[in-house]
Order: C-alpha cells, then structure tokens, then sequence
C-alpha cells in the first residue's frame, strides 16, 4: 500500500511541474506583450509633447497618467516575474533576462517623465552595447534646433540633420565595448555667447539645452589608449562638410559665428600624430667660423616613449648626447591638437651639441628622426646649414618710422631708399675677423656734430631723439690686408662715391640726412693720396692753372693771422681773396688755414667767428684749419703772446675753434708738427677732428696718432708757384 502511494505523488508531482511549466511560459508571454505595448505607447506620447512642444494641463495629465500606467506595468512585472521565479528557480537564463531587459526598459520609461527622452538614451545605447559589446565603438546623439534630443547613433553614422539649417545646441558621447576602465572619450565644445565649456567625459552633456545657443566647435580626444583614436568631421554652416579631425584637433570655426549642424565620430585604430620643431635652426642657416653647433628643439607624440635620433651628414650622433627636459610651454601649447599629453611626453624638450672645429666650410646636413620605443620612425625633419669661415662685415641701421632694421653684410642696403626716411643709429661688426682686429666709426649727428668714435657693435648716432646721422667715417685697425669701402644715400642727392679707410662720406653743415648705407670689405688698397700745396703772402702770385696742371689735387689758403702783443689784433692774409679766387677759377678744391695766437677760449672762438666771416661767399671743399705752433718773429721786437700757456689750456683753445667751425656745418682740422702733437697738446682730447701733421722726413711723419694730412716739405717745386712751397699728402677723401 505503502509503495503504491508513493508512486501516486509521484505522478501528480510530475503533472504540478508539468502545469506550473505552461503557466509559467503562457504568463511570460503575456507580460512581455504588455511591456512592449506600454513602451511603444509611452514612446508615442513622449514624442508627440517633445514635438508639439506645448504646457498645457491636458497634456501635463497625459503625462501623469502614463506614469501611474508605467508603475502599474512595472509592479505587474514586479509581481509577476517574482512569482515565476518562485514556481521555478532553474528556468532557462534567456527567458528570464527577456523580462529582465524589459523591466529595465520600463524603469527607464518611468523616468522619462522627469528626464527628456532618456528612454531613447538608455534603449539606444543598451542596444549598441548588445551588438558591439566585443568591439570598442562609441554612441552619441545631439539636441537640435526644433527637434530635441535625437537618438542615438553609433560609429560614422551621422547625427543631427542635413539640408535644414538646424544648428546642434548639445551632445552626449560614450563608448561601447569598453572593457578597459582607464579608458575614457573627453570632448569639449565652443558655445555662442559662451566660448569654450569645460571638458566633458563620458556620456556628461556638452553645450547648453533651452537656451537656444549654436554649437560652433568640437575637440574630442580619447584618454589612456595607445591603441585607439577617435575620428570626428562636423557639417558647418556655409561650408558643409569639414575634414575629419583627430584626437583633440579642433573640429568647425572659432569666431565666425557659425553653426554645427551635424557630426560623425569614430573609433579607429591609432593614428600616429607626431611633430619635431628645431627650435634654434632654420634651413639654409649660415655659422660663421663655428667650435659647436647647439641645437635646440621640441618633439610631441600620442605616442610613449619616443625618442631623437639624430644624424649629421648621414652620420649619426650617439643616442646619449641627446638630453630631454620637461617643456610646460610646449604641452600647454600643443596637447589638444593631437599630439598627446604630458602622459606620452613627459619630457618634451631636446638638445645636444654639434662638435664644427673641423667640419669643412659650405653646406651640410642636420637630420632628426623620431623614433617609437620599438623603433618605427614616427616623423622626421631636417635642415641645411652653411659653414662659413671668410671675413664680412655686418651692420645695420635705427631708421626713422621703422627702429631698428635686421643686419645685412658685405655692401646690402642698410636704410631706406625713396622714403625720406633719416638713418639714427648705426652698428657695424666684423664677422670671423681675428680677436685683436677692430673696426672703428663714427658719426655727425644733428645738433651734436660728430660723436667719439665706437668699435665693434656699439651704437654710433642717437636713439629716442629723432636726430638725423649726416655723415660717417669707418676704419679697420689690425687688418693689414683689407681695406673698408662705405658710401651713402644723401638727402637730394642720392649715392655718394665710395669713401675708404676713414674718410668722411655724407655732408657736414648742411643740414643733409643720411637715409642709407652700404659697407664693404675689399683685399687691402693704398691709401689715397692727394697731392696738395699751402699758401700764403710769403708765396705771392701764384698761377693757378699752371698748379692745376702739375697735378694738384687741393690746396689751403691762408685766411689770416692774429698779431703780436697785447691786442692780438686779427689780419687778412694780403693774397687771402686773391688766392681764393684763382684756386676757384683753375677748378683746385681750396680749404683754409688761420694762424691763432689765442690766449684763452673766447679769443679762439672769435678767429673761428672771424675766418667764417671770410669764408661765407666760397665753396670751402677741404677742412678749415687752426694752425697752433710756436709763431714765427716777423721782428725783433715781436713778443709771442702764447709763450707761456700750458698744454691744457692751448687745447681748450684749439677745441673752441674746432667746435665754433664745425657747428657752422665746417669740417675743423687741427694743425701742429710732431712735437708739439706729442708735447704741447693733449691730441686724445681733440680726436673728435682731424690732424694735420707736419714733420718733414722722407717716408713718413713718425708720429704714431692719426692724421688724415701730412705737411711733409717746406721746400717743394710747383709749377705756378715762385720759389719753395709747402707740400703736402691727403689720405682722405674730403
């Protein structure tokens, strides 16, 4: 009886499974179908108040009663998907995760009552993460003028619209099948009336939602990858379709006030993004006479660990000479256009050093390659330089309206030409020139007269004052073998001659501009040399076109002379005007002399006022002169007035009639043999003006100063001229 009890209950046991089996499967089934008709109804109903876009209370009791609809359907499913469970706990996974699914959905339509479409949000993505839940993708949607959210579009598909000029207002971006939780997708975007927002990261909305403000530029970048990159082009107002743009580039326009309309995005394998910049070189560089070569520079990559390899004429310079450093300019400059971050370049910056001694002069070759860790070239650039080890001279000019111009060299323009425009300041520097080699020059400024002279680099002229260079003169000193030309554009005249070795280009007391120069180095020429007379009463007549003809170049005339005793009365030579106008006539260039007897500095400004008294209705082509020497006794009972100044004082002399000529647009010369230049004037204090030296030896003056003019005989023979005349050398162009 026992037994055949048991084996009743085990065949109603098997008909209860049996039964709870169907019902379970037919109630399923049942509720399944009530999801899916709640959902597309809510969906409906959702879409038809975003579209209408309307507050009315009709539509806001719609609203209210899907929703208690939704929390019926969601505590039906509660109940229901409870009690199946409870009937039987080992039915199959895919049934029960249908439900499951469902239920989410409809959590989700619950919560689109509060939150704008968020149903299309979660079932979209749901569904992407279902098909690509194996492959790294990314989703993405937009809010769009007059429509709203739209849905969700994955992977080079387009959102937003085309063809209705509806501008994007915000967007949310996420990726799917992202197993690597470092991993993330930042975008940034440049809103109207607000500029750039915030770096926005996975799935967080970017841009603006009821304000109505146009998109108008996205950055996307992925972060923690060096497998991926992402890929996105944009559909601009006026343009249309852009090109695509990588990992952080910016996408659309910055300050032109125009739309997005529409974007595609994708993730794609790794696009390799890499730059080298050379900091310090640029192609066709020239090195004048270099030791080393220092090169300078940055390298970006969205790769780890690259590093410099760099060659020299196809020689590679060994890896350890490279050093790096940390460049925050560069990261801050370049790390949202793609070239990655301070992550993939921790140490930016580069340097290393070229050993030139020995490297032959003309052109060679710098090359940079940029290396991944496992050796793949990611980039690479180069540049040609130029060894140069010749001897220039490089200078450049203030100019009027400009300031300061770059530096030319070796007879280029310096200034300007057609302009009117003054030259204010010049420095002139020699280039590969030996240690101890100098180049000297000096400047006749406005309202200053000419300054001291400057060597190697320093200023001459003014700067900040708008004073006008007149005229320049430029030597060499401990360069045997060359010889500076220099000549310049002056105010209504245009380009002078070339002038050479000291001499004087430009114009002094007329009130001329220099506007531009040129400078030279030529292999080293004699210096010029004028031949030139000086005369005075003692020489009497004198025919001037027979002196012409025995080829004199230039001659001084006396002016005058200041008497003996204590008037020191002032006297016109007796040939003074005589001389002058036969000189004029034969077509000699004339300068001056006035023999002084000044005993303090107001005496010498008077002869220098009284000589250009006399020189006013003259073309003066030569320098006025003040002849300072023991003065020759007409008589016995002359009584030298300046007998008994010191040498301070006589130079003070000398230099207020220097200064008095030259302000009066004259070029002064001061004239004294050897010995009284050594012993009787302080020369240094008068280098301003030039010397004219007597001391009559046969090869040369002996006296170590400069001297632009060498009186070197009292005895010569001159056709035109009746006994001994004084001879003399210019080694100057005047």
């Amino acid at each position: 009886m026992t037994k055949k009890l048991f084996a009743i209950s085990i065949v109603l046991i098997m008909i209860s499974n049996i039964f709870c089996n169907i019902l379970y499967v037919t109630m399923a089934g049942e509720v399944k179908n009530n999801v899916e008709a709640n959902l597309t109804e809510n969906v409906c109903t959702n879409s038809k108040i975003e579209n209408e876009n309307t507050s009315d209370d009709t539509n806001d009791n719609e609203i209210s009663n899907e929703t208690e609809k939704n929390e019926i359907i969601e505590n039906n499913t509660s109940k229901n998907e409870n009690q199946i469970e409870n009937k039987n706990q080992t039915e199959s996974d895919t049934t029960s995760n249908e439900i499951t699914n469902n239920t989410e959905v409809e959590n989700s339509i619950d919560n689109s009552t509060v939150s704008e479409s968020t149903v299309n949000e979660n079932q979209d993505a749901m569904m992407l993460l279902s098909e690509d839940e194996n492959k790294l993708g990314v989703t993405y949607r937009t809010h769009v003028e007059n429509i709203g959210w739209q849905d969700y579009v994955k992977n080079e598909e387009m959102a937003g619209t085309s063809g209705k000029s509806y501008r994007l207002e915000g967007i949310n971006i996420k990726l799917i099948g992202n197993n690597d939780s470092n991993l993330k997708i930042k975008y940034q975007v440049h809103v109207q009336n607000i500029g750039w927002q915030d770096w926005k990261t996975d799935g967080e909305m970017a841009g603006t939602q009821g304000l109505s403000y146009r998109l108008e530029g996205i950055k996307i970048k992925l972060e923690s990858t060096e497998e991926y990159s992402v890929k996105y082009r944009v559909h601009v107002q006026n343009i249309g379709w852009q090109d695509w743009k990588t990992d952080g580039e910016m996408a659309g326009t910055q300050g032109q006030s125009l739309r997005l309309e529409a974007i595609q995005i994708k993730i794609v394998p790794k696009v390799k993004k890499s730059i080298i910049t050379l900091q310090n070189l640029s192609d066709k560089q020239t090195f004048y006479n270099p030791s080393s070569i220092n090169v300078i520079g940055w390298k970006m990559s969205n790769v780890s660990n690259t590093k410099i390899k760099a060659y020299v004429d196809s020689t590679q310079i060994d890896e350890k000479a490279v050093t790096y450093k940390k460049r925050d300019d560069v990261i801050s400059a370049m790390n949202e256009k793609g070239y990655g971050t301070d992550k993939e370049n921790p140490n930016p910056g580069f340097e290393f050093s070229i050993d030139s001694s020995n490297m032959t002069e003309g052109e060679h070759s710098i090359k940079l390659v940029l290396c991944a860790s496992n050796g793949e070239v990611l980039e690479q650039t180069a540049a040609r330089i130029y060894i140069d080890r010749q001897l220039h001279v490089q200078y450049r000019a203030h100019v009027e309206n400009i300031g300061w111009q770059g530096y030319v060299k070796d007879g280029t323009m310096a200034g300007t030409s057609g302009k009117s425009y003054r030259v204010e300041a010049l420095n002139i520097n020699l280039i590969n020139a030996p240690d101890d080699a100098k180049i000297l020059y000096r400047a006749h400024v406005q309202n200053i007269g000419w300054q001291n002279w400057q060597q190697n680099g320093s200023m001459a002229g003014t700067s900040g004052k708008s004073y006008r260079i007149e005229a320049i003169e430029i030597m060499l000193e401990n360069l045997d073998k060359y010889t500076v030309e220099y000549q310049v554009h002056i105010q209504d005249k245009g380009w002078s001659d070339w002038y050479m070795d000291g001499e004087t280009a430009g114009t002094v007391g007329q009130g001329k501009r220099i506007e531009a120069l040129r400078i030279r180095l030529v292999p080293k020429k004699e210096k010029r040399q004028y031949k030139g007379i000086d005369v005075s009463v003692y020489n009497r007549s004198v025919n001037w076109g027979l002196v012409k003809r025995d080829g004199i170049d230039f001659a001084f005339i006396r002016a005058g002379f200041r008497g003996y005793g204590s008037r020191g009365t002032l006297n016109e030579d007796p040939y003074y005007k005589l001389n002058m106008q036969g000189a004029k006539q034969a077509g000699v260039p004339v300068g001056v002399y006035f023999v002084t007897q000044a005993i303090n500095v107001d005496e010498a400004r008077e002869e220098a006022y009284w000589v250009l008294e006399r020189v006013r209705n003259y073309k003066i082509d030569y320098p006025i002169a003040i002849d300072i020497e023991a003065p020759g006794l007409e008589n016995p009972n002359d009584i030298p007035r300046t007998q008994n100044l010191d040498k301070n004082t006589r130079t003070s002399i000398a230099r207020a009639f220097c200064e008095t000529i030259q302000n009066a647009g004259y070029r002064p010369i001061v004239y004294c043999n050897v010995d009284w230049a050594y012993n009787y004037l302080n020369m240094s204090e008068l280098s301003a003006y030039d010397t004219w030296i007597a001391s009559y030896r046969d090869n040369n003056p002996g006296y170590n100063g400069k001297y632009s003019i060498w009186q070197y005989t009292s005895k010569g023979q001159v056709s035109g001229v009746l006994g001994n005349v004084d001879r003399n050398i210019c080694y100057k162009k005047y």
